[in-house]
């Protein structure tokens, strides 16, 4: 079974809300915080010159993590107090966690791995952070030994794959 099926069967909100307005409050978040973080960092953290896969190694170009990671750090830290701001309920659509908040809470897990400094005072997040890995089913996964190694955020291949 899919992710939405296994929401369906846990009592958790599959789709993006119960209407218009929920949906474009939830599909808009997704895009402006998720989407546009996760895709991001994944430009700062893989290095298209590798040649991982079946694309060869290229010769030109330079990759710098470092570099790309303080750039990134700075859109990070607009981001983040910028959706605390607007996290005014138990999760994004209310009292009940809905498919974008396990899109959301994937990104903000990742994030506060990579730039932990990019939280601090942003206490809506850290609190809605708290409340999703309280979520039954989901509690026993990160008091795990996998979820605490970090193995699960990026490929072996990356640059910064979890572990710092």
């Amino acid at each position: 079974p899919g992710l939405k099926e296994w929401f369906r069967s846990s009592g958790i909100n599959a789709e993006y809300g119960p209407g218009l307005k929920e949906w474009f409050r939830s599909s808009g978040i997704n895009a402006e915080y998720g989407d546009e973080l996760r895709n991001k960092m994944s430009s700062v953290c893989y290095n298209p010159y590798s040649g991982f896969g079946p694309f060869p190694g290229s010769e030109i170009g330079k990759f710098d993590h470092e570099f790309l990671k303080g750039r990134f750090a700075k859109r990070v830290a607009e981001r983040i107090p910028k959706f605390d701001k607007i996290l005014t309920k138990q999760f994004v659509l209310g009292d009940k966690p809905c498919y974008v908040d396990f899109l959301m809470y994937e990104i903000l897990d990742q994030l506060r791995t990579f730039l932990p400094s990019t939280f601090e005072g942003c206490e809506n997040v850290a609190a809605y952070m708290g409340r999703f890995m309280e979520l039954p089913g989901l509690k026993e996964w990160f008091s795990s030994d996998d979820y605490k190694k970090g193995n699960y955020i990026n490929a072996p291949m990356a640059e910064w794959h979890g572990k710092n």
